[in-house]
């Protein structure tokens, strides 16, 4: 088997996305973004021990090959196991807050009285109205002069409202993000960039624990041993 712990399974490529002190240097704690770190470490940490018990395992000469094999599929499983659960955990934890996130920038907050609603709707209906380019050059100004009232037209309403398609419209939320809420849209984009730090690692680990678990002599074992179980059991009840 030979396992081998890649360079990319570990957590400082999750904890490198962190918010750090512009004095000092040092991260900013962030409990979501480290709990994604602390799924890898564990992830990390679990790989290690699989490896060394494998390699302890191969160097055992009081047990058969394949009893030995099936203790390091068995540890694998549950190892498997343990940092799924955590991983899982931590993923959605940090989903959870990137849709918060997306969900708290994602428009300005609505007009107070019916004038502006009502200047709203006649904003996305020009847009609408106009041709692509011409509608595109209207957007390139609103967005060169921050123009609020012509970016929160077009973002609480749907894209079909004013003839722009999806990315277009998501272009203008990312500007609105970017200049309305640089902080939350800077935590959002290290998020983001941590969670797919995260998922690249766990792709790791489950490879790991996949070819210490699901091997063919591994699952003969496995075979072997439920037989051996079986027989015993029949014999005991005889």
């Amino acid at each position: 088997m030979a396992l081998k712990i890649p360079l990319d399974l570990n957590e400082a490529f999750v904890s490198r996305h962190a918010e750090t002190d512009p004095t000092t240097g040092a991260p900013i704690a962030d409990p979501v973004l480290d709990g994604l770190s602390n799924a890898v470490k564990l992830a990390r940490e679990q790989a290690t021990v699989l490896a060394n018990l494998e390699k302890a395992a191969l160097a055992d000469r009081t047990q058969t090959p394949e009893a030995n094999v099936l203790r390091v599929a068995t540890a694998a499983g549950k190892s498997g196991e343990r940092v799924a659960a955590q991983l899982d955990a931590a993923r959605t934890r940090a989903k959870n807050e990137i849709a918060n996130i997306e969900k708290r920038t994602g428009a300005p907050p609505p007009p107070k009285d019916s004038l502006a609603l009502s200047i709203e709707a006649e904003i996305r209906a020009r847009l609408a109205a106009m041709p692509p380019k011409q509608r595109e050059a209207a957007l390139a100004k609103a967005k060169a002069d921050n123009d609020q009232t012509v970016i929160a037209a077009v973002l609480r309403g749907p894209a079909m409202l004013t003839g722009l398609g999806a990315a277009q419209l998501e272009g203008i939320r990312h500007h609105y993000r970017q200049h309305t809420h640089a902080s939350d849209h800077a935590r959002l984009q290290r998020l983001q960039r941590a969670v797919d730090a995260m998922e690249k690692s766990g792709r790791l680990f489950v490879s790991i624990v996949k070819s210490a678990a699901d091997t063919p002599m591994a699952r003969q074992a496995a075979i072997a041993q439920r037989e051996a179980e079986a027989a015993a059991a029949h014999a005991a009840g005889a």
